[in-house]
């Protein structure tokens, strides 16, 4: 008995497999030029410093799927952790209550980018582009431009103690992916967020608020923007204004590696969580065989050009798929 080709179904998605293939690929390369490189250690490290792209990965990817993207998130990053440092030293707060109103500043800073994208009609590159200079200012202004040492040994104890020798924070990303994972995949919001992005004039005619929706995706990216870079200066006890410069940078890399389409209405938190882990272990193995920062930008820059070509083809695929779908009804 011949089986049919389409009854064959894989436990996991083509793309997911191809991102597995690879990260085996490097992993055997950055072994074999450095064999400290498959350790448990360098495991739990590379699980440690994906952190931070994998929480902007998380609102990075909703926004995409809009059709949107966030080139401020770094800077916003850079200016809550920098707020954090500031006001353990100068106001006597908790770190908790500072740590929640810079939460506040990110979802402001992230409601502004979704106005001027739903309200004033600019296109989301220069909107964010916008917004990156300005939260960068704001980030330069609170520290004068110098590095703040955390005050508070709160924050640093959270993001450095362990659990069966990983820490907290991993723990913390892994479920707000599973969160956000179900959220995106099961719930009316979702769903939403897939129509907006598969055909947003549809979505609006079937009665979805595609500006309140894409307003809250801007929202999300901010905050969890935020989230990322109070985390890293809590593991490095210290802030830096210039510090998370490019982690949208990876998270729109890891985003666009796990599947997460440009053009917005296609993609899966799964994918983006092997995304990230790509995107971290391909960094920590540029810097455990000595390739300078230089080059490691330059090799950054090639990673997401090869991400940004396999989506067109991607997108083009689909294209193709649905043109042959109509055709058949015709």
């Amino acid at each position: 008995m011949r089986m049919n080709r389409k009854q064959i179904k894989l436990p996991i998605s083509a793309n997911s497999l191809i991102l597995i293939i690879v990260m085996m690929i490097i992993t055997v390369i950055f072994t074999a030029i450095n064999k400290n490189f498959f350790t448990g250690a360098n495991f739990v490290n590379i699980l440690i410093a994906s952190v931070q792209i994998g929480l902007t990965s998380i609102g990075i990817t909703f926004l995409m799927m809009t059709g949107g993207t966030d080139l401020s998130a770094g800077a916003v990053a850079a200016a809550c952790s920098v707020f954090v440092a500031w006001g353990l030293l100068n106001t006597g707060l908790s770190w908790v209550v500072l740590c929640l109103i810079a939460l506040l500043i990110a979802a402001f800073a992230g409601l502004l980018n979704g106005l001027m994208v739903t309200k004033l009609k600019l296109v989301p590159f220069i909107a964010t582009l916008v917004s990156q200079s300005l939260w960068k200012g704001v980030g330069f202004l609170i520290c004068n431009g110098k590095p703040l040492v955390l005050s508070d040994k709160g924050l640093s104890a959270f993001c450095k103690n362990r659990l069966l020798g990983v820490p907290y924070t991993v723990y913390l990303m892994f479920v707000l992916f599973i969160i956000f994972g179900y959220i995106l995949a099961k719930t009316k919001f979702g769903r939403s967020i897939f129509a907006i992005g598969g055909n947003a004039e549809a979505a609006r005619l079937a009665g979805i608020n595609s500006t309140k929706i894409k307003i809250l995706c801007y929202v999300m990216t901010s905050v969890f923007a935020a989230m990322a870079g109070i985390i890293l200066a809590g593991r490095m006890s210290s802030s830096n204004p210039a510090s998370n410069a490019n982690i949208h940078f990876d998270a729109i890399t890891a985003a666009n590696l796990g599947g997460v389409s440009m053009v917005g209405g296609v993609g899966s938190i799964p994918s983006v969580v092997l995304g990230v882990l790509l995107v971290q272990a391909f960094n920590s193995g540029l810097n455990m065989i000595g390739v300078s920062q230089y080059w490691q930008y330059v090799a950054r820059g090639v990673l997401l050009f090869g991400s940004l070509a396999i989506d067109y083809y991607r997108q083009v695929a689909r294209e193709k798929r649905l043109l042959a779908d109509s055709m058949k009804h015709l």
